[in-house]
């Protein structure tokens, strides 16, 4: 990391802790360049080596993360972030200006949606703290190119009971996982799981918006 982008990530604390609309619940610097900077690019810079000139989605954004902190990191790939929210995707918009982004491009949309119009368009997908892993995967598959990979960040739960919802829904749609690293950051378990996908995604997908929640792929 360089001077620029560790005074761009602060810059970018400060702002997301200070916007007017209540973006996180986290009010302190310290914490949340633990919280919301730390823990979104730690995985990336420990286990993943992204390439540049490629196209990266994230879904469901909220305030920008993991999107904004990636971004700078990465600031030759290309960032699109989605989030079905119109005031969070006006934030994402107000912190790229001002934070002079030119790799970022934020999108207001359900992502079933978006998903009709961008078919295969991206070659990695991540999500934080947006659903469960099986629906993450829906939400992913038909946006990523084949051999794109798809990022899941995730907590205590994901070895307990999310692992088993992913592997049957990844059979259904020509995924397979091919790293899964687990670590501590800060006292809090973490798993990072990094997924493949295979093969063409069926043309039953995207399903109707709403439906990945109320049917999920790895069963109820």
């Amino acid at each position: 990391m360089n001077e620029n982008s560790y005074n761009q990530l602060n810059r970018f604390i400060e702002l997301i802790i200070n916007y007017p609309v209540n973006l996180t619940a986290i009010k302190d610097f310290e914490e949340a360049s633990k919280s919301l900077i730390l823990d979104s690019i730690y995985p990336f810079m420990k286990f993943i080596d992204l390439k540049n000139n490629t196209n990266f989605l994230d879904i469901g954004t909220g305030g920008g993360i993991p999107g904004i902190p990636l971004s700078i990191i990465f600031p030759d790939i290309n960032f699109t972030l989605l989030d079905s929210i119109e005031k969070k995707i006006k934030a994402v918009k107000f912190f790229s200006k001002e934070l002079d982004l030119k790799n970022v491009t934020p999108i207001n949309s359900r992502v079933e949606t978006f998903s009709k119009k961008h078919l295969e368009q991206f070659d990695y997908v991540t999500a934080k703290a947006v659903s469960r892993s099986d629906i993450l995967l829906e939400y992913a598959a038909p946006l990523l190119k084949i051999n794109g990979l798809l990022f899941l960040y995730k907590g205590p739960t994901y070895r307990s009971e999310e692992r088993e919802y992913l592997k049957k829904a990844m059979k259904k749609i020509y995924f397979e996982i091919i790293e899964e690293h687990y670590y501590e950051l800060f006292g809090k378990e973490r798993h990072f799981i990094v997924l493949k996908k295979n093969g063409k995604t069926p043309s039953s997908f995207p399903r109707k918006v709403g439906i990945a929640l109320k049917k999920p792929l790895g069963g109820i």
